[in-house]
């Protein structure tokens, strides 16, 4: 079984783009990994949430990522490895 650790290996965090419609099976998912949000709470699978940028880091929190973010130029957010999920769970790492 995989955890979070497995899916970010040696980086302090990775970032998924998730699409609306896979809110609840992203989140299931994180879940299984041993996620928690960043405050600590646990995860609900059924939650809705109006981001479709998350990060998942070497704690095994999931945060939000604003799009400002997403697609800054900074340079502490250029080697952030980035995932499209439905292509990353089907084992293509985009």
């Amino acid at each position: 079984m995989q955890n979070f650790k497995d899916v970010r290996g040696n980086d302090n965090a990775v970032w998924f783009e998730i699409q609306p419609s896979e809110c609840e099976k992203f989140l299931k998912w994180a879940k299984s990994l041993g996620c928690v949000w960043l405050s600590g709470r646990e995860i609900d699978c059924c939650e809705r949430i109006a981001f479709t940028h998350l990060s998942i880091n070497n704690e095994g929190k999931l945060g939000l990522v604003p799009i400002s973010v997403w697609v800054s130029k900074q340079p502490e957010f250029q080697n952030i490895k980035r995932y499209v999920f439905c292509e990353f769970i089907k084992g293509a790492k985009i």
